[in-house]
């Protein structure tokens, strides 16, 4: 019986042994991740010289400039004995550089949005009146600040200015036409047939109109996929200021 007793007694005190060991065991091991929880991130060379990054000046200077600054500046003019016409906003528009590189231009390009109008300003005074509002969701497109010069020739008694608000275009330019005669200016619209009449007509990017024998050639815009552009062909009407087209060819741009 005693024996019996003796063994009893003696297999909880071994079990109380294991206990305290796994209990300081777990207490070092408390310890130890207490002390790596504490080592700062960035004590590494890797992890310091990645927190000191700075970018560099030109990428901050990109990022500055990308927000839009107001801007009421003239963006083309047609100069002509009897007065100018001036491309210009009807208040205050907004510029901004296009940040990334597309159809539209270099990353430096400059894009202006707002409302717009083209004016007519008289020789002999400063009166200016509006001869065309462009439409609203209008926007120009050019290298620099350099307002665009328009390029001009002559029908009749009358003098044609050629305005394109983009330098470049990923399928199509803007293209309109402004005519001055006896001292006023006034827009010259594209009659593609009686009932249809443009505001302004889309040309292929790179390849500017031509007038030849009071004839103004046209070669429309394209998308991909297309093998053949428009070749339009029109005529100056001098009664009724408009550009009425005479044929349209399919040509390979």
């Amino acid at each position: 019986m005693d024996a019996w007793i003796a063994v009893k007694a003696r297999v909880p005190l071994r079990l109380v042994g294991r206990l305290l060991l796994l209990f300081i065991f777990s207490l070092l091991l408390a310890a130890c991740g207490q002390r790596d929880d504490k080592t700062p991130a960035s004590s590494g060379p890797e992890s310091s010289s990645t927190a000191n990054v700075d970018p560099s000046p030109s990428v901050k200077t990109i990022e500055a400039a990308q927000v839009p600054e107001e801007d009421d500046s003239v963006r083309a003019i047609g100069e002509h004995p009897d007065g100018r016409l001036l491309v210009r906003p009807v208040t205050t528009a907004t510029v901004a550089p296009l940040g990334a590189p597309s159809c539209y231009g270099l990353e430096t390009y400059l894009d202006w949005e707002g409302a717009y109008e083209a004016v007519w300003e008289p020789a002999d005074s400063g009166v200016k009146s509006t001869v065309l509002a462009f439409p609203s969701d209008f926007f120009i497109i050019q290298p620099d600040e350099t307002p665009v010069a328009m390029k001009s020739l002559s029908v009749g008694e009358t003098d044609l200015y050629v305005y394109v608000p983009r330098y470049t275009d990923c399928h199509g330019l803007e293209t309109y036409l402004f005519g001055v005669s006896k001292g006023e200016a006034f827009p010259v619209p594209f009659e593609m047939e009686e009932s249809r009449v443009l505001t302004n007509l889309s040309q292929m990017p790179g390849r500017p109109p031509e007038f030849n024998e009071d004839e103004l050639t046209v070669w429309g815009g394209w998308g991909a996929g297309d093998d053949t552009v428009n070749e339009y062909r029109f005529r100056y009407d001098e009664a009724k200021r408009v550009m009425v087209l005479q044929s349209t060819e399919q040509v390979e741009p």
